[in-house]
């Protein structure tokens, strides 16, 4: 298994740099011929949805459907696939990638609310985003 950082994944998409793009190209289709494996971190994702937000100007749309083709394709491998890819289904929609990241990996590890002040997160997730706590919630 390897790695995948966020500037080889925003390479592969973007193709800003040619050299580079190939180069990415080069090692998927290595990691495809000997059956490896090549792992991309929450953290990675988040990164690169970022990049391609602010720095590409990508829109919802087609960032949507760069995370649905990693998710689809057999030699991308993550470590939390359900939480990613719900947080993925929840962009295409709304919301920031990262919180959706964040709120599901709550929800995995068994947190029972998510304190947050963020109001669009609080209506993505109504009875599980919130900014007041009460005794039964704790419990």
């Amino acid at each position: 298994m390897i790695a995948f950082d966020t500037n080889a994944l925003v390479r592969m998409l973007i193709e800003d740099n040619k050299k580079q793009a190939e180069i990415v190209q080069q090692v998927v289709a290595l990691a495809e011929q000997n059956s490896l494996q090549i792992i991309i971190l929450p953290e990675v994702l988040i990164e690169t949805v970022w990049v391609l937000e602010s720095i590409y100007q990508c829109n919802r749309e087609d960032i949507s459907k760069f995370l649905e083709l990693l998710l689809s394709t057999s030699t991308f491998t993550f470590p939390d696939r359900v939480v990613i890819n719900n947080a993925a289904k929840h962009y295409k929609k709304k919301g920031d990638f990262a919180d959706l990241l964040i709120v599901g990996q709550a929800m995995k590890c068994g947190a029972k609310k998510f304190f947050s002040f963020d109001k669009k997160l609080q209506k993505i997730f109504p009875h599980y985003a919130v900014e007041k706590l009460n005794q039964a919630d704790l419990c």
